[in-house]
């Protein structure tokens, strides 16, 4: 045994180990403490149990008393055996002996803290400290001891009686059949629990209504703003015929505001083209380090676009005041959509459960295969020089239609197969070779079906533009057969030199007749 010197003891640390329970409160007996942490028996089933938890009732003899759980936790503790022994000159000198868990490196002010009393009493006494083992594991009761509502008569039998409410005890009637209540035996109502979480935890208090001048404005003017702006989600393609007019959001929100910094960052997106697929903006916005929440995002894109549930620009947000409908140029700015094909479609699947993702900008520029069953690009962003070439000839057509906008429909299935030659080319995995094979013999075929259209329909606006200048000329009246001899060989002459539509181009276009002769035979 060790004499404890200057706050220190020194020994051989043994092998035996033990736990230490850090209990939650000041019971009046060692074996009361043991009965609430559920005796021997329930002690040893928690330490052989998986579950790192040691249950604690307050009321063990009242079957619906909310527990408390103490967690397992490692430790370095060891367990003191600490003596206090008085002088050998002192007759009838006796020893105290007392058993204590220590943490590991606390200081010898404690233990004299504890025995402050006796050492007032005789200042000459020694104390001397064993370790006899170690603690590696304690329990913690970190939760809130919950209150509960228990009947006083409960609580004074259960005080009185110590007894266990969940053993079957004889029921005394009194005469009628009713419960005696002289013999304390009165109807248990479960208690409700006060507390309905053991681990306190942080709240989040609601912020006050109106925090400052500034706020109070903006919760004025936004309700009136938001109801004074025109429907612009999901807008029929058919039935809208004036589109959504501009909103001067300047006036309504605080400038140099949070909010006026994310409405300005998004204006400026629309300024450089009006109409955008939201993924296209949304990584647009994210290389600038912008980002928002799904409501805050539509609420920006509220204030400034609107967007159509179908048609050719179907879910494409589109600047207030611009109506692609009415403008030719925003043919470029079309949808189409590349859906992969039924075979490869577990690769999108394995994707899917994988979270993989590739940037839009790479998928846009045939470098990454889609991800989705079904992909809504915009033809503009798509870096393909045959794509760019088409969509950037003049129209083909006066009108924007509900199935093909400002393209023909053969040259919209012409370029949807060019997307699935390009994605096919890129397929990350095996299998995709003869769907390549298949896509690139049916674009070749799209592709002539459209040179000839675009042949015929040259040819057609050709001969309606002769037959135009042939209605408007007027015949003149002649003296002589001589003059209108002469003037059918010059109007023959002159049919024949506008009939050379290419002029001295390397594939001169034939004649009409011929033209339609030659489409019958390919």
């Amino acid at each position: 045994m060790g004499v404890i010197k200057d706050g220190t003891i020194s020994g051989v640390l043994p092998e035996p180990q033990g736990f230490l329970v850090h209990y939650p409160g000041y019971p009046s007996t060692t074996s009361r403490a043991v009965d609430t942490l559920g005796g021997s028996q329930g002690i040893l089933k928690a330490r052989s149990s998986q579950a790192n938890k040691l249950e604690l009732r307050f009321r063990p003899e009242d079957p619906y008393c909310h527990p408390a759980f103490g967690e397992r936790r490692p430790t370095n503790a060891l367990l003191l055996k600490i003596s206090k022994r008085k002088l050998p000159d002192d007759d009838g000198a006796t020893t105290s002996n007392s058993m204590c868990g220590m943490e590991h490196g606390m200081q010898a002010d404690n233990v004299e803290s504890e025995h402050g009393a006796a050492d007032k009493v005789d200042e000459e006494a020694n104390l001397c400290a064993d370790i006899v083992g170690r603690v590696p594991e304690a329990y913690f009761f970190e939760g809130m001891a919950d209150y509960q509502y228990v009947v006083p008569v409960h609580a004074d039998v259960a005080k009185r009686k110590k007894r266990n409410w969940s053993e079957p005890e004889e029921t005394h009637l009194a005469k009628g059949g009713r419960i005696d209540v002289d013999h304390e035996d009165i109807m248990i109502i479960v208690p409700p629990i006060f507390a309905p979480k053991d681990m306190p935890e942080d709240l989040l208090l609601r912020p006050p209504t109106v925090s400052s001048s500034k706020k109070k404005e903006e919760e004025i003017v936004h309700p009136h703003f938001e109801i004074d702006m025109e429907p612009v989600l999901a807008l029929d393609f058919f039935q809208i015929k004036e589109i959504p007019k501009k909103v001067n959001w300047e006036e309504y929100i605080p400038q140099g505001s949070e909010q006026w910094e994310s409405q300005m960052a998004v204006s400026r997106m629309f300024d450089e083209k009006p109409i955008w697929s939201k993924n296209s903006l949304t990584e647009r916005l994210l290389d600038k380090g912008l980002s928002f929440s799904h409501g805050m995002f539509r609420r920006l894109l509220s204030r400034i676009a609107y967007y159509f549930s179908s048609g050719p620009f179907q879910r494409f947000w589109i600047k207030k005041g611009y109506d692609p409908r009415k403008d030719p140029g925003s043919r470029i700015y079309q949808r189409i959509d590349y859906r992969v094909p039924v075979p490869l479609r577990s690769f999108c699947d394995t994707y899917s459960a994988d979270k993989l993702k590739h940037k839009w900008g790479d998928i846009c520029a045939f470098r990454a295969f889609p991800y989705k069953f079904q992909t809504s690009l915009q033809f503009v962003e798509l870096i393909d020089d045959y794509i760019q070439s088409e969509i950037n000839k003049p129209p083909m057509q006066d009108t924007c239609t509900f199935e093909s906008g400002w393209f023909s429909l053969n040259k919209i299935n012409c370029l949807r197969q060019r997307l699935m030659v390009r994605y096919l080319s890129i397929f990350p995995k095996p299998g995709a070779e003869s769907l390549l094979r298949v896509a690139a013999s049916k674009f070749e075929k799209l592709k002539r079906e459209c040179n000839r259209e675009a042949v015929k329909l040259c040819v057609e606006e050709r001969q309606q533009a002769n037959t135009g200048l042939e209605e408007s000329e007027e015949p003149e009246n002649v003296e002589d057969d001589d003059g209108e001899a002469a003037e059918a060989n010059n109007s023959d002459e002159e049919s024949e030199e506008e009939l050379d539509l290419t002029g001295d181009t390397e594939m001169p276009l034939p004649s009409p007749s011929r033209i339609l002769f030659y489409l019958n035979l390919v």
